[in-house]
């Protein structure tokens, strides 16, 4: 019979063997060679299309940092480093007036009168542009103390206490490693840090070792408070309870011939400084820290170029033509910043404090509201009462490792130390008051 079409389909006829599955037959050789040709034109697409996609992306330059010294050219404008200082401060809407370059100048000017170190500005570049910079004028510490051995430490203070421009991480670590570099060379003992927000990017940064700084903490943080205007005047006054707004409102109507002047321009500053010099005499803060306003001619220039760059925002309060007290404050990128507080205490009984910080908002409420009324760090009832935000913030000192930054830690925590056992002691004595009657004696006779 002959053979089934069908090879095992009712067939008696052995099977031929099939051809080893290496080799395959044509149309499975073909198929597979098709695949296999899709595949690498799939793959081929897929590079291509990556290439051309990176082709369209910008290309990410690595950072560098230069360092420039703030010489006469600067002073002059003729540097090419004042105009990218300044160009970053303009351009960086977080940025502090204490960083803006002429401002910045003006004090250094000054400072070179006890200290001819110079200062430095320090840009982080990617590619052609600048997308940072950190500012260092000289700062000295310590010198005869009244407790224990006198050191006088040399080092720098970062200008506004942050960076300008980018807060990336990797900016901030390139700025900080720069600085690490400049206390080298200049064998500066440390870069201060006045105030910074502990959750502040740069705070972050160094405890997390950016730029290989030994990070020291010489006091406690503490509650720093503020005020976030998200209305008007009655948004912020109904927070407080119609009990509190009556109490204040009767202070401020029973300040009887009490008048408010605002001060923001340059031909204000004289007047303003010689009424600020009078009160500062009679306050509680110059008995204690020293005199707060000297009214010489620093303070003249320095507050005629905050006026100047329309950074000003001061305030006298007067009751029947007297200047009782007053408040010396910024305001810049919507931010005002609460500096400097003080009444006469000759006029104690009318709580001037009180009334001038009431009336004060009344004034940042109605004319140019800020976003932020910054009290700065530092607890008071007065700042619980009108604040509405709370966070805590501090002092840092970036130092370098080594030896020498063990020995600057230690002399500080002991001198620290040292002072707090006199100090108890001087309580528990009953004697505390007379040291300080005594110190206020010769600090009078020194003014």
């Amino acid at each position: 019979p002959s053979p089934s079409p069908h090879r095992g389909e009712g067939s008696n006829v052995k099977s031929l063997p099939s051809a080893p599955k290496a080799a395959g037959n044509f149309s499975d050789i073909a198929t597979s060679r098709i695949r296999r040709n899709d595949s690498m034109m799939q793959l081929d697409n897929l590079q291509n299309s990556t290439q051309a996609a990176s082709a369209l992306m910008p290309k990410v330059s690595a950072l560098t940092v230069s360092t420039q010294v703030l010489d006469e050219s600067y002073f002059a404008h003729v540097a090419g480093g004042y105009w990218q200082w300044r160009s970053l401060y303009e351009r960086d809407p977080q940025a502090s007036i204490e960083q803006q370059p002429d401002y910045v100048l003006t004090e250094l000017r000054y400072e070179r009168r006890h200290d001819t170190r110079p200062g430095f500005v320090l840009f982080a570049q990617q590619g052609h542009q600048t997308v940072g910079a950190a500012v260092l004028v000289p700062k000295s510490h310590g010198g005869a103390g009244r407790l224990g051995l006198a050191w006088r430490l040399r080092g720098y203070r970062l200008v506004g206490n942050q960076t300008l421009g980018s807060t990336d991480e990797a900016v901030i670590a390139a700025l900080l490693q720069a600085v690490r570099a400049v206390l080298a060379q200049t064998h500066a003992d440390f870069v201060m840090l006045e105030d910074v927000e502990e959750q502040s990017p740069l705070r972050h940064a160094v405890l997390q070792g950016a730029g290989g700084l030994r990070v020291f903490q010489p006091a406690a943080f503490q509650s720093h408070h503020r005020i976030e205007f998200c209305g008007g005047a009655e948004d912020y006054w109904k927070k407080f309870s119609s009990k509190t707004r009556n109490t204040l409102r009767r202070k401020v109507k029973q300040f009887e011939g009490g008048r408010l002047e605002r001060v923001t321009q340059p031909e204000q500053v004289a007047d303003y400084l010689a009424h600020a010099h009078e009160i500062s005499k009679q306050s509680w803060q110059s008995e204690l820290l020293g005199l707060r306003v000297r009214n010489d001619d620093r303070e003249l220039e320095m507050l005629t170029r905050l006026a100047t760059e329309g950074a000003l925002r001061s305030y006298i309060l007067r009751k029947d033509s007297v200047p009782v007290s007053f408040c010396f404050g910024t305001q810049h990128n919507g931010v005002f910043m609460y500096e400097e507080v003080a009444y006469d205490r000759r006029w104690a009984e009318c709580s001037p404090g009180q009334v001038l910080v009431t009336q004060m908002l009344d004034d940042l409420l109605a004319h140019d509201m800020p976003r932020v009324f910054d009290f700065g760090f530092g607890d008071a009832e007065y700042k619980r009462q009108f604040g509405n935000q709370v966070t805590q913030s501090g002092p840092l000192w970036l130092l370098r490792p080594g030896l020498k930054s063990t020995l600057i830690v230690g002399y500080i925590n002991g001198r620290r130390r040292l002072i707090q056992g006199v100090r108890g002691l001087l309580v528990q004595t009953g004697m505390l008051q007379l040291v300080k009657q005594r110190v206020k004696g010769l600090r009078g006779k020194k003014e």
